[in-house]
Parts: C-alpha cells; structure tokens; sequence
C-alpha cells in the first residue's frame, strides 16, 4: 500500500490516477475505486479525447461525472510538429471536447496513418496526454499508480510492464470481474453506454476485425468519411516504405467498401467468421497482448491493506 504523506499537521493521502476510457469496464472500475478506496488515495479520474470518439462515449462519461461524480479531468492531445517533442495536453470540457476529428488529424499529419502495423494513436493520444497532464501537476512519469480498466477474463490485454509502470488492475486482482458482471451491473444502472460493442468507443477503428468494420458499415457507412478523406491527404506520412493505409491486410476504406459489397451481406453477425482481432468496447493506455500463460507482474504495495 502506498503510504500517506505527513506535511504540517495534515495527513495527505497518495494519489492515484483512474484512467477512465469511456467504456463501461472502466466506468465500472472507477465507481468501484471512488466508492471503496476513497479513505486510501486522493484520485485523478483521467478521459482523454482523440477527436474520434463515439458521440455516445463523450456523452457516457459526462454522465459518470453528473450522476456519480466522476469528476474526470477532459484531455485532448497538442501535436508539436517539427519537432520531436511528444504531444501534450489541453484541458476541455464535455461541451468542448472536439468533435471532428481535428485532434486525430492532426496526429496524423505528424506521425502518418496509425494500423496494426504502425501503432501510435493510443500513445500519443491518451498515454502522452495523460503524463503530460500529470508532470503538469507536478507527478513525474509512473510517479504515481495507475488504474486501468481490464478485467479477469482478458488478461490478455494487461501490460507486461505493469510493475516497473506502477499500473494496477482493480478488476483482476482486488474484484476479479468478467465482462456479464459489468454489464449486469449497468442494467441496474440510471444510463448506460448505449453502444453496441462491434461500434467501440473509437470510430472506425484499424483494430476491428473485418466482420465489426461490415457491421459498423451497415449501420452508419459516413463514420468512413474520414478514414477515406485521411488516406487522401496522408497516405505517404511517415517512415514506412510506400503508402500507409488503415485496415488489416493493407486494405484502405475504398478496399474495405468492395470487400463488404462483395460479401453482400453474407457474413453471420454472431459468429468469428472475419474476427481476426479487434478491438472491444474502448482502447486502454498501456494495453499490451501477452502470450497465453502470460500474467501480469501486480505491484501489491500499491494496493490498499484491506483491498
């Protein structure tokens, strides 16, 4: 357990940085901490904005914040071009949260089209934001523990620099939860996310499989609008050799829309037929894909006594 500071005659509890993706995990996670480990750590609730998040997310987390009082810190990334200085961050609001896509552009004028192969976004975009929203306050990097979102039954997606980065995972170690756990609970809830998991919380993702991105597809094929607009203008930014693209297989948003035609609609919704990965509900900072038998490395004296 992290030790309460003495400054005067006033105990000051160790803080704690809640990362809040939007999703419901970590919605979850964060009224769990706030309701449980508030006698424990003074803690810094986290959102930070790509510019391309469901409008239903943005609307989801100032919920959190108006009927649970999340009090979340609204962060969006300064791209610094020409200069190797990583982005940091601004301080928004759930009425000024872009919108637009503006703050991924502007990520991808500098660091060219994130995909599976040149990964970046999550980094630059929340990670960088959120450390550069902390040295502001004065915490150095991995200066204080971070809580992220993921649960018991995806261990697969947990860093396997978890200790060395302070990182904990409330949902494995201290309330082991599974996916129906969370979802029964915002059942009972006054709101919810409201959006299916193939839409996720970024859209139109790279790391959605081909079945998610048909999917999305048929319910709303402008999200593509500016994955298309983006390989206009972008497709030759960055260090790779030839164009860069979005999809998996190097396929662009033109092949993505002739891959879906082809199939005319003749994939089954409920299956893993094109499910070669994806990404689920929302995208965490630090989130690594470890090998099978792989465990993270927990640093429980980060953890409260009674946790």
């Amino acid at each position: 357990m992290a030790e309460k500071v003495i400054i005067g005659n006033c105990e000051q509890k160790p803080k704690l940085n809640i990362s809040f993706s939007g999703g419901r995990t970590s919605g979850y996670m964060t009224k769990l901490l706030l309701d449980n480990w508030s006698n424990h750590y003074d803690f810094i609730v986290t959102f930070a904005n790509t510019g391309l998040e469901h409008p239903k997310t943005l609307e989801f987390v100032h919920n959190c914040d108006v009927h649970f009082g999340f009090n979340t810190v609204w962060l969006e990334g300064i791209v610094h071009h020409g200069t190797r200085e990583s982005t940091t961050h601004r301080v928004v609001s759930y009425a000024t949260a872009c919108r637009d896509g503006s703050v991924f552009e502007d990520f991808i004028k500098k660091y060219g089209i994130p995909n599976t192969a040149f990964l970046g976004c999550t980094r630059e975009l929340k990670r960088n934001v959120m450390e550069s929203y902390l040295l502001s306050l004065g915490h150095g990097r991995s200066g204080i523990p971070l809580a992220i979102g993921i649960r018991a039954d995806e261990q697969r997606r947990v860093s396997v620099k978890a200790l060395d980065r302070k990182i904990i995972y409330p949902l494995i170690d201290t309330w082991p939860t599974d996916k129906q756990d969370v979802l029964d609970w915002w059942e009972d809830q006054p709101f919810d996310l409201g959006i299916d998991e193939f839409e996720g919380n970024c859209l139109g993702c790279y790391k959605k499989s081909f079945r998610k991105l048909f999917m999305q597809i048929e319910r709303d094929p402008s999200v593509f609008d500016f994955h298309r607009r983006m390989e206009q203008l972008y497709r030759n930014v960055g260090p790779q050799q030839g164009e860069r693209v979005f999809f998996r297989k190097n396929t662009d948003t033109v092949g993505l829309f002739k891959l879906y035609d082809e199939a005319a609609g003749n994939f089954n919704r409920q299956s893993d037929l094109y499910a070669d990965g994806g990404c689920s509900e929302s995208c965490e900072v630090f989130e690594t894909e470890v090998g099978a038998g792989d465990t993270a490395v927990q640093g429980d004296m980060l953890l409260p006594a009674n946790a």
